[in-house]
C-alpha cells in the first residue's frame, strides 16, 4: 500500500453531485442546493483507492479510453503517460458508479478534471474558475484544458481561452465565487480605513524558475517604491500576506526569509502587515476598507475593480510576458520614482465614482 492512499474494499457511494477534489470545496458546497446529495472525490493525500466488483466492470468496459497516440510524445515518457492514462480512466469508471446529476469542481485547471470532461458524456462536468488565467502558463502541450460549463471571472474569459488553447463549451460570466461570498455587501466607501493595501505576490518554496525571479524582482523594486511613497505622503497603508504562517511557502530558501520578514525589512513600520487567513477570507474586506488596491500580479485585484475599486498592477519584470492579459490602463512599468509617485497620487486622488465609470 503506498503512502498517501487508502484502499476501500467497496463501491464509492452513489451521490447528486460529486466535487472532484477536495481542494476548497467547502466554497462550492455552499452554492449547490442543499436538496442534492453530495461527494468528494479526493485528489489530494490521502487519496481514495475504491475496489470493487462493479468498478473493476466499469473499469474494463473503460479501457476503451485507453488512447495509444496520447502515450507517445509525451514529455514526460511513455511509461508516466500510460500510468496517467490508467488512472484517468480508473477515475471515469468510480464516477460512472456513482452515477451523479453533476460533476463540479473549483480545481478548473486540473488537467484530470480537462480529461474527464473530454471524454465523460453522460452528466455535466461544471467548472468554477479559481483564478486568473495568463497566456504565458499555457504553453505547456501536454496540458488539457477542457470544462463543458464553466462559471468564469467574465467576458474576458470568453476570447482569452480560445486563443491560449483552453476549450469551453458554455461560458457563464459570474465573477468570483469565493469574493461572492466573502465580499460584504454592508461595507460603504466611507468605511475605508486605509489609503493603500497592497497585496503580496510571495512565490513560496515552489522552485527558483525563471517566472518566480521575474515576479519576485518586480515585486520587490514595487515593494521600496511604496515604501518610499507611504513614508513621504504620510497615508495609512497595509500590506496583507499571502501565505498563513508557517505554511509550506511561509519561507523562500532562495531569499532566505519568510514572507513577514522580507515586508519588515522594506516597510519597517510605515505599514500594518497583516497576516492572512483562509478560513475567513479576510483579504476581501481589508480591499472593501481600501481606497487603492494595488499588487504585482494577483488576481485579487481584479476582484477588487469587479465592485469598483481602484486597482494598480506593477509590472517591473522587463517583460510583458506575465501581464500581457491584464488591461493595459490597470498597468504601470513606471519604476521611475517621480513619475511612480505621481501616478499613485493621482490614483488615490482621483473620484471613486469618476474611476468606475
Amino acid at each position: 500500500l503506498e503512502i498517501g492512499k487508502e484502499l476501500k474494499f467497496k463501491a464509492p457511494s452513489q451521490v447528486d453531485i460529486v466535487i472532484f477534489d477536495e481542494c476548497n470545496n467547502e466554497y462550492v458546497r455552499k452554492s449547490i442546493n442543499k436538496i442534492y446529495s453530495i461527494g468528494i472525490f479526493n485528489q489530494r493525500k490521502p487519496i481514495d483507492i475504491f475496489i470493487s466488483f462493479k468498478v473493476l466492470i466499469s473499469f474494463f468496459q473503460n479501457l476503451v479510453y485507453f488512447k495509444i497516440n496520447e502515450i507517445f510524445g509525451h514529455r514526460r515518457g511513455i511509461i508516466d503517460a500510460a500510468l496517467t492514462n490508467l488512472r484517468r480512466i480508473y477515475y471515469k469508471s468510480c464516477l460512472d458508479v456513482m452515477k451523479p446529476k453533476a460533476v463540479i469542481t473549483y480545481i478548473d485547471n486540473s488537467s484530470n478534471f480537462g480529461w474527464l470532461s473530454r471524454n465523460c458524456k453522460d452528466y455535466p462536468f461544471i467548472g468554477i474558475q479559481n483564478g486568473s488565467r495568463l497566456s504565458y502558463a499555457s504553453s505547456n502541450k501536454n496540458f488539457d484544458y477542457h470544462v463543458q460549463h464553466l462559471f468564469c471571472y467574465g467576458e474576458h474569459e470568453k476570447s482569452l481561452f480560445s486563443k491560449i488553447g483552453y476549450s469551453v463549451n458554455n461560458f457563464y460570466p459570474a465573477g468570483s465565487l469565493v469574493a461572492s461570498l466573502h465580499f460584504d455587501l454592508k461595507l460603504q466607501s466611507e468605511k475605508e480605513i486605509y489609503d493603500l493595501l497592497i497585496v503580496s505576490t510571495w512565490r513560496g518554496n515552489i522552485g527558483f524558475q525563471q517566472d518566480v525571479k521575474d515576479t519576485m524582482k518586480s515585486m520587490k523594486i514595487m515593494d521600496h517604491l511604496l515604501a518610499q511613497y507611504v513614508k513621504t505622503r504620510s497615508i495609512k497603508a497595509a500590506i496583507i500576506l499571502r501565505n498563513e504562517r508557517d505554511s509550506k511557502d511561509w519561507i523562500m530558501p532562495e531569499i532566505g526569509k519568510s514572507e513577514i520578514d522580507y515586508f519588515q525589512n522594506i516597510y519597517g513600520n510605515s505599514a500594518e502587515i497583516i497576516e492572512t487567513n483562509f478560513s475567513k477570507r479576510n483579504i476581501f474586506q481589508l480591499m472593501q476598507k481600501s481606497k487603492v488596491v494595488t499588487t504585482c500580479l494577483s488576481s485579487a485585484a481584479i476582484e477588487a475593480f469587479g465592485i469598483g475599486k481602484k486597482i494598480l498592477y506593477c509590472n517591473f519584470t522587463g517583460t510583458n510576458l506575465y501581464h500581457s492579459d491584464i488591461d493595459k490602463d490597470l498597468v504601470t512599468e513606471k519604476s521611475n520614482w517621480l513619475e511612480f509617485s505621481k501616478l499613485m497620487d493621482s490614483l488615490i486622488a482621483h473620484d471613486p465614482e469618476d474611476y468606475r465609470k
